[in-house]
């Protein structure tokens, strides 16, 4: 009964002071990576990664790793980013079903999957893993590009589906 009360109550006091439920606008990043530097880091690696670009509010580099290629975007931010997002887009014959056995059994890297513009084309999915940065500098995404990778490549293996036996040699 005192938990009825205490809901009701802060239900009220949410409704009778809607002002204190806003949200002040967000403060500039003071943690994180700037778009520059993470692309000399990833270029450093033996990465090919484009320019940024902007799309809305965020700046995507793509990365041109063969033969997954995926891109790392920066959301909403001025100098530091301490919001970035691994993805990947896949296509073909992939259903909405395995997507969602995907988001099922995996933790990291979740997929969201897209029909077909047209009937009888290609599903798309689109691969994502989103990190939180609470440092400062581009070696802080080593861990997070390393398990997005590892991801990356399992995603990719496990839409591909297990591998046809291979023949048995000649003459047996």
């Amino acid at each position: 009964m005192r938990l009825t009360a205490l809901i009701a109550a802060a239900a009220l006091t949410g409704v009778a002071a809607p002002a204190l439920a806003q949200t002040a606008a967000p403060a500039a990043a003071s943690t994180g990576v700037t778009v520059a530097d993470t692309r000399t880091w990833l270029t450093g690696l033996g990465g090919q990664v484009s320019e940024p670009t902007m799309v809305g509010n965020a700046q995507i580099v793509r990365i041109a790793d063969q033969p997954l290629p995926w891109s790392l975007t920066f959301y909403a931010c001025a100098t530091l980013c301490d919001d970035v997002q691994y993805s990947a887009t896949f296509t073909g014959p992939i259903t909405e079903a395995q997507v969602t056995a995907w988001n099922r059994d995996n933790r990291y890297v979740t997929a969201a999957w897209y029909a077909p513009e047209t009937e009888g084309g290609e599903a798309s999915v689109l691969a994502r893993y989103d990190v939180l940065l609470t440092a400062n500098g581009a070696e802080q995404l080593r861990e997070p590009t390393v398990v997005w990778l590892q991801q990356l490549r399992a995603f990719a293996q496990y839409l591909a589906g297990p591998a046809a036996p291979a023949a048995p040699p000649a003459g047996q």
